[in-house]
């Protein structure tokens, strides 16, 4: 079967509510020779279980070994995520009884909340956006609970002597109780500087029901700008980003006008455009067309967006190696016309705090190796556009 085809399938399939494109499915399907590999392809894509969702009423078109592979995928992923909402309940209402501001998002939010079925949309660590004051008092709660902060992770080399770590960029803590795993952001948009109106998306913040309590959301439009800056973060590998953005993005009754507000007041009308773009270009229909055009960005911005992600490209999965996780930064810098904070921005990014980057790395503190590891983040971005052109892995 050609990429194309395979990258076709996988796509009609991340949309399991709509129902055309049914006997393209089949044929789609009847056509793939190596099943192995395009199961593997759909796990790297975060797709197995809405492929099973998509195929399990066809399976005429999907050998007996291959279905069976896909059903297992979707109970093993219907099984931890409900084993990871009950151990997460706990969590959740101690943090609702203290009062903390602690907003449920991504993978762990969004499961609940635009899929179907809990099974559907897998994740691994359940991702947090805490409001920055409220940050000592969690950590307070997560030590009375019993979490345990990851080692190895980035900012575990920070000084002991700074016991509760303001939350930024470079200190996105995970923290571990048994099989949970739970990760703390700062940023509600997910940059490398604080956002302009953060403490308009805490008062505007809802309750999204889990077991037999509530979770902390931000509001929907803020969950979309942050789904579009993540997933650009990423360069797109995943296409269950995509059909993250293009669901929310359906909700009945999303306030466009706020998520246009929140692109220009925050300056990643770049980010957001283009990650509405590709869920169009994946899935016409997906996206209304007047909130696009109101968030196109200008001529450069916009010939950038295309350079480092084709359209064509990247709705084909055809990517190739992904650009740096600042990306978004760097277009949302463009917008602010900010000269100081772009040159500390900038600072900030290509030369971190050396603990950081230590544990990013895996070198000693004080290893000669680490100034190595500051060139290599100061060329990665030729390297990348050089690899890219050269279509190198």
């Amino acid at each position: 079967m050609i990429e194309a085809n395979l990258a076709r399938l996988l796509v009609l399939c991340a949309r399991p509510d709509d129902a055309a494109g049914g006997a393209e499915v089949r044929s789609l399907a009847a056509q793939v020779r190596d099943w192995d590999r395009a199961l593997d392809r759909a796990d790297n894509e975060g797709l197995l279980p809405l492929l099973y969702w998509r195929l399990r009423d066809d399976p005429g078109a999907v050998p007996e070994t291959a279905m069976e592979r896909l059903r297992l995928a979707f109970l093993r992923n219907l099984g931890r995520t409900t084993q990871v909402y009950r151990e997460l309940e706990l969590f959740l209402e101690s943090v609702r009884r203290a009062g903390l501001r602690a907003a449920l998002t991504k993978g762990g939010r969004l499961a609940l909340d635009v899929y179907p079925d809990i099974a559907l949309r897998p994740f691994w660590d359940v991702d947090f956006i805490v409001q920055a004051d409220d940050w000592p008092a969690l950590r307070r709660v997560l030590a009375h609970l019993g979490f345990a902060e990851a080692q190895g992770q980035a900012g575990a080399g920070r000084p002991a002597a700074k016991p509760v770590q303001p939350l930024d960029w470079t200190y996105s803590p995970y923290f571990k109780k048994g099989s949970l795993v739970l990760e703390f952001h700062a940023n509600p948009l997910g940059l490398h500087f604080p956002g302009l109106e953060e403490d308009g998306f805490w008062s505007s913040a809802g309750r999204l029901p889990v077991r037999g309590t509530e979770a902390l959301v931000l509001p929907a439009a803020n969950e979309l700008c942050h789904l579009c800056v993540h997933a650009q973060q990423h360069s797109y590998e995943r296409l269950i980003w995509l059909a993250d953005i293009a669901r929310l993005a359906g909700r009945p009754g999303l306030d466009w006008g706020w998520v246009c507000r929140i692109a220009g007041q925050e300056r990643i009308k770049g980010p957001v455009f283009y990650g509405l773009e590709l869920a169009a270009a994946l899935w016409p229909g997906a996206v209304p067309v007047e909130p696009r055009q109101e968030l196109r960005p200008g001529p450069v911005e916009s010939i950038g967006l295309r350079s480092f992600w084709p359209l064509s490209a990247t709705t084909g999965r055809r990517g190739g190696r992904a650009w740096p996780y600042y990306m978004p930064s760097l277009f949302s810098l463009w917008e602010r016309r900010d000269p100081v904070l772009a040159a500390r921005t900038l600072g900030e990014i290509f030369f971190p705090p050396k603990a950081w980057l230590a544990a990013m790395t895996g070198e000693a503190v004080d290893s000669p190796r680490l100034y190595g590891r500051y060139a290599e983040r100061l060329v990665r971005p030729a390297v990348t556009a050089v690899r890219r052109l050269l279509d190198l892995p």
